[in-house]
């Protein structure tokens, strides 16, 4: 139901086990022509702006911003069902889920919602995928690599940084209209990146900001320059 699990499941070696996939799930390539259970409920066409207000919108009237094809899931009897409950925005959530399925009779497929806050929780929810896949060692096996893959990375980002006569300070901007930073793991990649974080808190939502906020920033790095 979301693109990360999809993904996770595909890491795992597991990809063959996939009977459908969300609307926004592209990675592999290969999961493509496989039916995709859900939809957004507006046009994601327009700026920043004209989407944020279109969700507000749904939001407003209590409703959900995806839609789950219920007929469809059903005829493709899953046992398994992931998705997520970090965001209702972001993603098709485990309301989203529930309530597409509360009606199915003689079908009980499990449903594993993952919350990916931070790196930690991203290692936890990979154990908790291969659980639910039976692919336990694979599990392992896979953070290791990651984790591998990580400190190779920030070695290279030491010796890059080294070479620089000031440290980088790096502002990453989730939404461009209203403003808002990137929050829960991405100040920890900056980290290893061996980068200055200027917003958003490792493991927090991503904050709102505003454009003086911004030019405040970058106006103190050019009066230490």
């Amino acid at each position: 139901m979301i693109a990360s699990s999809t993904e996770i499941v595909c890491a795992l070696g597991c990809q063959d086990q996939l009977v459908g996939i969300s609307h926004e799930c592209d990675f592999p390539h290969s999961i493509k022509k496989l039916p995709v259970t859900t939809e957004i409920k507006f046009v994601a066409d327009g700026t920043s702006n004209q989407i944020d207000q279109r969700v507000k919108a749904i939001l407003q009237e209590g409703l959900s911003v995806y839609r789950v094809k219920a007929d469809l899931l059903k005829e493709l009897k899953p046992d398994l069902i992931l998705t997520q409950i970090q965001c209702e925005v972001c993603a098709v959530s485990l309301n989203d889920v529930k309530a597409a399925t509360c009606d199915w009779l003689g079908i009980s497929p499990e449903i594993v919602s993952l919350s990916t806050n931070s790196l930690d929780d991203l290692w936890r929810d990979i154990r908790v995928v291969a659980a639910a896949l039976k692919v336990e060692k694979q599990g392992d096996i896979l953070i290791s690599q990651l984790k591998t893959r990580l400190s190779v990375l920030n070695q290279h980002a030491k010796e890059l940084v080294r070479k620089l006569d000031h440290p980088l300070r790096v502002a990453c901007i989730e939404w461009i209209d209203p403003l808002m930073a990137a929050g829960n793991w991405v100040p920890e990649l900056l980290e290893l990146a061996e980068a200055e974080n200027l917003f958003g808190k490792a493991g927090g939502h991503s904050p709102w900001m505003t454009w003086d906020e911004l030019v405040l920033k970058d106006l103190v790095r050019w009066l230490k320059s």
